[in-house]
C-alpha cells in the first residue's frame, strides 16, 4: 500500500472512530418517544420476514402513515431475533451506522476533491461531531431510517462513480441494488438519482464514440429499481387504503380524514422560517429541541428573518461568483435536492421541522464549508494558517462537547422533556410530553404533576387535542365529574373514534345520573371501528353496564 493510500485509510478510520467516541456516552440510553410503538410493541417486527415487505410504517390504527420503509423495519426485526431489543445493542447499531456514514462522507469529499485530503478530513469531522445530528443518531425510531438512507445514498454514488472510472458494469448493478435498499429505507434516497444521471451525462461527453451506449446501460438498473419500488409501495399502501397515487399524501382521503393538512401555500411560507433555522442551528447549535414550533405569525419575526435571508442570499452569491468551485456547487446541489422531500412541497404527516430531517442535506453543507475553508486558507502565511487551523480544531472540540451533552438529553423521555421545558418553557409539546411521562408512572404524586403539566398545555392552547383523554382520566379518578366530562367531550369532538374517551365518558355520565347518554357512549364504544379489547376490561365493562342500564 502506497503512502498516500495509507494516509487515506488512516484518516477514514480516524473520522469514523471520532464519530463513535462522541456518541459512546449514548450507549446507555433507553428508548424514547415513538420507540415503544414503532419498535418495542410493534407486532410486525415479530412476524415473518416476508410480512415486512407487505406492511406500512405506522404506529397504530389511528396513525396510519403513507410511508413504505421495509428495510428499516427489517433491521429492527433482525435485532429482535438477535437480542430481543436490548437497548445497549440497539444504540450500538445506531452509533456504528453513524460512524459508517461519517467514513462515507469523508470518502465522498475525497472523491470530489482529489487534490486536498485535509478538506475531506474536515468535512468528515464536521459530520462526525456536530450536535445537530444527535437526533438522527439518538432517536432510534425516527433516526434509523434517515441514517440508512444516508448510508445507501452515498454508497450508491461512490460505487457508480467507480463503475464509470473502471468501466465495469457490475459496479453499476451493485450501486443500483444499494439504491433500491436506500429508497426502501426512506423515500429521501430517491434524491441520489439526479447525481447518478449527472455523472453519466459527464461521462457521455468524454466517452469514445463506440462506447456511448455504456452510460445508458449503466442507468437501466436504477430506473428498474425505481419502477420496482413504486409498484411495491403502491400495492402495499393501497391495501391499507392510504395510497391512491404515487406521491405520498396526495389524493388520499383516509389520510386527509386522520390529519389536519395545512395548505401548500402555508407549508411553503413556513420555509421562510425553517431554512434560516436549519442554517442558524448549524452555525450556532445551542438550544436544540426534539420538537420545534413554527410561529403562526412570521410578521413578528420580520427583522431577524430578513437578516437571515440576506445572509443566505449573500452566501449563494459568493458561491456563484468568487467562491465558485465544482466541489462547492456539488455540495449546494446536495443540500437543495436532499432537503426537497421535507420542504413541504408534498404533505408529510408529522413535524415539518426536525433536526433529523437535515442529517443528509447537511452533508452538502459540510462539503461547502470545508472546500471554502481550504481554498482561502493562507498558504504563504504560516502564522495565519496556524491560527485558522487552531480555530477550527477548537470549534470541533466545542461541537463534540455539545454533542456529548446533547446525548444525555436522550437518556429517557423524562430527561428529554425536562430539557425541552427548560429551553422552551412556552413549547406546548414539551409540557404535553412531560405530562405524559408523569401520567405513565401512575402514582398519586406523579398524577398531580401530570395534571399541572396538562393544565399548562391548555393555558397555552385551550384546544390542544392530545391530552384531553388523559386529563379526563385524572379528573375522573379525583371525582371531578364535571371536569372529566368536559375533557372527554373535547377529546371526542377532536376525534370521534377515541374509544377510551367514549368508554370513560359513559362511566362519567352514569355517575352524573345521566344513564341514557351513557348507553349511547357504551354502544358507540362497542360498535365503532377499532379493537375494543385494546382497553383491558373495557369491552366486558361496557357490555355489563349496557345490560344493567337496559333493564
Amino acid at each position: 500500500m502506497s503512502k498516500e493510500k495509507t494516509r487515506e485509510f488512516v484518516f477514514g478510520l480516524l473520522v469514523a472512530t471520532i464519530a463513535f467516541l462522541v456518541y459512546a456516552n449514548s450507549l446507555g440510553n433507553g428508548f424514547t418517544l415513538d420507540d415503544d410503538s414503532v419498535i418495542l410493541n410493534n407486532p410486525i417486527l415479530k412476524g415473518s420476514f416476508f410480512s415486512i415487505f407487505s406492511s406500512i410504517d405506522t404506529t397504530g390504527e389511528t396513525q396510519l402513515l403513507p410511508f413504505y420503509r421495509p428495510i428499516t423495519y427489517l433491521t429492527f426485526m433482525a435485532e429482535w431475533h438477535l437480542h430481543g431489543f436490548n437497548p445497549f445493542l440497539v444504540r450500538l447499531a445506531n452509533v456504528l451506522l453513524h460512524s459508517a456514514n461519517t467514513f462515507l462522507v469523508y470518502r465522498l469529499a475525497r472523491t470530489l476533491n482529489k487534490d486536498n485530503i485535509y478538506m475531506a478530513l474536515l468535512a468528515g469531522l464536521l459530520f462526525a461531531v456536530h450536535p445537530q445530528h444527535s437526533e438522527g443518531v439518538d432517536f432510534n425510531a425516527g433516526g434509523r431510517n434517515t441514517m440508512l438512507a444516508c448510508f445507501f445514498s452515498i454508497s450508491t454514488y461512490l460505487l457508480h462513480n467507480k463503475s464509470i472510472i473502471r468501466d465495469r458494469m457490475y459496479w453499476a448493478f451493485t450501486g443500483a441494488l444499494l439504491f433500491l435498499a436506500g429508497i426502501l429505507s426512506k423515500e429521501t434516497a430517491l434524491m441520489i438519482l439526479p447525481f447518478i444521471v449527472a455523472i453519466e451525462i459527464q461521462a457521455l461527453r468524454t466517452s469514445a464514440p463506440g462506447n456511448r451506449h455504456r452510460p445508458f446501460l449503466r442507468l437501466v438498473p436504477y430506473f428498474a429499481a425505481v419502477a420496482l419500488y413504486m409498484v411495491m409501495r403502491w400495492l402495499t399502501l393501497s391495501k391499507f387504503g392510504i395510497q391512491t397515487s404515487i406521491i405520498p399524501g396526495v389524493g388520499t382521503k383516509l389520510i386527509e380524514s386522520l390529519y389536519i393538512i395545512t395548505d401548500l401555500n402555508t407549508r411553503l411560507l413556513n420555509d421562510l422560517y425553517i431554512i434560516p433555522h436549519y442554517l442558524l442551528t448549524a452555525i450556532w447549535p445551542v438550544g436544540l429541541s426534539s420538537r420545534y414550533v413554527i410561529p403562526d405569525d412570521l410578521n413578528l419575526l420580520a427583522l431577524p428573518l430578513f437578516g437571515g435571508w440576506f445572509c443566505i442570499l449573500a452566501g449563494l452569491g459568493w458561491l456563484m461568483t468568487r467562491g465558485r468551485s465544482s466541489t462547492s456547487l456539488f455540495g449546494l446541489t446536495w443540500v437543495l435536492l436532499f432537503w426537497l422531500p421535507v420542504s413541504g412541497i408534498v404533505f408529510v404527516p408529522g413535524a415539518q421541522l426536525a433536526d433529523r430531517f437535515f442529517y443528509i442535506p447537511e452533508v452538502g453543507l459540510w462539503i461547502i464549508i470545508s472546500d471554502q475553508f481550504y481554498r482561502y486558507l493562507p498558504v504563504n502565511k504560516p502564522i495565519l494558517r496556524k491560527i485558522a487551523v487552531t480555530a477550527v480544531v477548537s470549534i470541533l472540540l466545542v461541537l463534540a462537547g455539545l454533542t456529548i451533552r446533547r446525548n444525555m438529553d436522550w437518556r429517557s423521555n423524562y430527561a428529554l422533556y425536562v430539557s425541552l421545558v427548560e429551553h422552551y418553557p412556552e413549547n406546548i409539546h414539551a409540557h404535553a410530553g412531560l405530562g405524559n411521562v408523569f401520567y405513565g408512572k401512575g402514582t398519586e404524586h406523579d398524577t398531580d404533576l401530570a395534571e399541572k403539566e396538562f393544565e399548562k398545555v391548555l393555558a397555552i392552547d385551550p384546544n390542544f387535542p392530545m391530552i384531553f383523554t388523559r386529563l379526563g382520566n385524572i379528573k375522573l379518578n379525583k371525582e371531578d365529574l364535571s371536569g372529566a366530562l368536559y375533557c372527554y367531550s373535547k377529546a371526542i369532538e377532536v376525534y370521534p373514534y377515541d374509544k377510551e374517551a367514549r368508554l370513560n365518558r359513559g362511566i362519567t355520565l352514569e355517575k352524573l345520573g345521566r344513564p341514557r347518554e351513557a348507553i349511547t357512549d357504551y354502544i358507540f364504544f362497542l360498535t365503532s371501528p377499532g379493537n375494543s379489547n385494546d382497553i383491558p376490561g373495557g369491552k366486558e365493562h361496557a357490555e355489563k353496564r349496557l345490560r344493567e342500564l337496559s333493564k
